[in-house]
């Protein structure tokens, strides 16, 4: 993902999906969401994944029809504390969160970013993360959490995350949250930041219900398609999400997001993400999500 000066994207989650709606604190059930390509048709990405960034003070409740799952951008880990210092207050509330689950939009909370460069730093210390989660789904009802962890060397990041993923998994599983959304942005291709080795891991693919590629590369179509089939070898292919930085310039044209989404849907991968949808035009939403 990325910063406050720079900012990010990811993907699916709700829109007609079984059991949606609804708080998601502890205690809470979630049935697993149903594919959304019945809902949409064979032409249109199964989910859209569009990340909210915290600090632009738009209101979360604005997030637009099409959008089936939002991770909010950012909280802060540090340590094996969760803060929720990188959100404007204000501007996701509970409130605000069940307002989209009426609308079958599911909410994640995303950890990390790319600045602060201590935004994602986690001791070891799994019972007080745990601790810190319950405190914030006590506050937030939120439907899961997304790990973005951009800094530190690659065996920190390999060994952070494949520690986390799956005992997040399993804390939601012991508070009935068993549909609960667990998921990561990758970088741009497997090998760069040991997203090989992470996907590689036979909890962590046991645990993520899906991960978000962050294939940025602007208009450049194939170079983008080939980022994605890179990952399709190593995971479950309808379980990635491709990635578009609809925010920072060059920004990909309305064509070459149709033409993306056209290539997700047909090779059978999961669906597309998007950072940021705050300002996104209805050429983008449509061009993204056939509608």
């Amino acid at each position: 993902m990325k910063t406050r000066a720079k900012l990010i994207l990811l993907l699916p989650a709700c829109a007609a999906f079984a059991g949606c709606g609804g708080s998601g604190g502890p205690g809470a059930s979630f049935s697993v969401p149903a594919p959304l390509t019945a809902v949409r048709g064979a032409a249109s990405p199964a989910e859209f994944v569009g990340y909210w960034d915290g600090w632009q003070k738009n209101n979360l409740v604005d997030t637009p029809s099409g959008v089936t799952e939002i991770p909010i951008a950012f909280g802060y880990l540090r340590g094996h504390t969760i803060t929720l210092s990188g959100l404007d207050s204000g501007y996701v509330t509970a409130d605000d969160i069940n307002e989209l689950h009426s609308r079958g939009i599911k909410v994640t909370l995303s950890l990390g970013g790319w600045s602060p460069k201590d935004s994602f730093v986690f001791d070891g210390n799994v019972k007080g993360f745990e601790q810190s989660l319950a405190d914030v789904l006590a506050t937030l009802p939120l439907d899961g959490v997304d790990f973005d962890m951009e800094h530190g060397a690659t065996p920190d990041r390999v060994k952070t995350l494949t520690t986390l993923i799956p005992v997040t998994r399993d804390y939601f599983n012991s508070i009935g949250m068993t549909g609960a959304i667990v998921t990561y942005p990758a970088w741009n291709t497997p090998t760069q930041y040991g997203d090989d080795r992470i996907l590689e891991n036979s909890n962590v693919a046991g645990a993520l219900s899906w991960v978000n590629v962050m294939s940025y590369e602007n208009n450049n179509v194939s170079q983008t398609e080939s980022d994605v089939a890179a990952y399709g070898q190593i995971f479950d292919k309808s379980r990635i999400m491709m990635g578009v930085d609809i925010d920072d310039k060059p920004i990909p044209t309305d064509k070459s997001l149709k033409k993306l989404a056209a290539w997700v849907n047909a090779n059978g991968y999961g669906g597309m993400m998007a950072w940021t949808v705050n300002s996104i035009t209805t050429g983008q939403l449509d061009s993204i999500t056939g509608q």
